[in-house]
């Protein structure tokens, strides 16, 4: 049988991506829960988006990226793996 904490080890800590995510959802001016709400976002696309973050090796360009945005306009890091998705759902 598949042991999946140990599969989850391997994975970014799942608070702090799910921070990350939602910092850039900020900066890019997306409210995500908003987003699930209106049908725009679904549950599922929310959980990849998560996963994606935790596995994609980037947290420390993403918190970088994050700390040097001051009163700039929404955008969205390139590097980031859900990036197409942010962009979809900007205003």
């Amino acid at each position: 049988m598949k042991d999946m904490a140990a599969e989850a080890e391997g994975l970014g800590n799942i608070f702090r991506h799910l921070w990350l995510m939602r910092s850039v959802a900020e900066a890019a001016g997306v409210d995500l829960d908003r987003a699930v709400q209106d049908g725009r976002l679904s549950g599922l696309d929310y959980a990849r988006m998560v996963t994606g973050c935790r596995g994609a090796g980037c947290s420390k360009s993403c918190a970088l990226w994050l700390s040097s945005r001051r009163g700039e306009a929404p955008a969205v890091p390139e590097f980031c793996p859900s990036a197409d998705v942010f962009k979809r759902l900007m205003p």
